[in-house]
């Protein structure tokens, strides 16, 4: 199923009531001005589908990352929070990337190597909770991740999949049928660690 009012359909027929307002698909979202500050303020371009998610979403109840009260420091903060995840493991359980090089034997100079290539890394957008979709490259369809340190899965081939598994458990909630089933697009470094 494609993103677009099918899907926003089945979506807002299997919303979940979990103690606050549910989001509503196909509802107006963010505007594209909304859209051009949030571009402004990242420093980079958003992909289509995810611009075309939350131009058709309202989300009373918070259940989603608040892109439409966009605060860069929230996000700088959650994209933080991923490298203190990284550098969690790369402490505590000797996760260490080829395309890093020997692993120097200090502590220090271990992070400091994941540190400085960090932000070469494909940008990620915050979705729900621990989900990030893939910013780059900067195209419709990109996988969304689950990621808790240096734990990363697929968690949907592309935005459509990820709401269908994450949000519409009217029975289907199948992982396999959102994500490996599907052809899922490689994403530098991020997929690598997905697999």
């Amino acid at each position: 199923m494609d993103l677009g009012p099918e899907l926003f359909d089945l979506l807002n027929a299997c919303r979940q009531k979990v103690g606050k307002p549910p989001a509503r698909y196909g509802a107006p979202g963010l505007s594209a001005v909304d859209t051009a500050s949030i571009e402004a303020e990242l420093g980079f371009r958003l992909p289509p589908d995810f611009v075309y998610l939350f131009q058709n979403l309202q989300d009373p109840g918070g259940v989603f990352f608040p892109w439409r009260d966009f605060d860069k420091r929230q996000y700088d903060e959650m994209i933080a929070w991923v490298l203190h995840g990284i550098e969690f493991d790369i402490e505590h359980n000797g996760f260490w990337l080829e395309r890093w090089g020997g692993r120097p034997s200090h502590l220090s100079a271990a992070l400091e190597i994941a540190r400085s290539d960090f932000p070469a890394w494909p940008k990620l957008l915050p979705i729900f909770g621990h989900r990030f979709l893939a910013a780059e490259p900067c195209r419709s369809g990109n996988p969304v991740f689950s990621i808790k340190q240096t734990d990363i899965i697929y968690y949907g081939a592309d935005l459509a999949h990820y709401l269908l598994l994450e949000f519409a458990r009217s029975g289907d909630g199948d992982y396999r049928l959102h994500t490996y089933a599907q052809e899922i697009r490689r994403i530098d470094v991020w997929s690598d660690l997905a697999r």
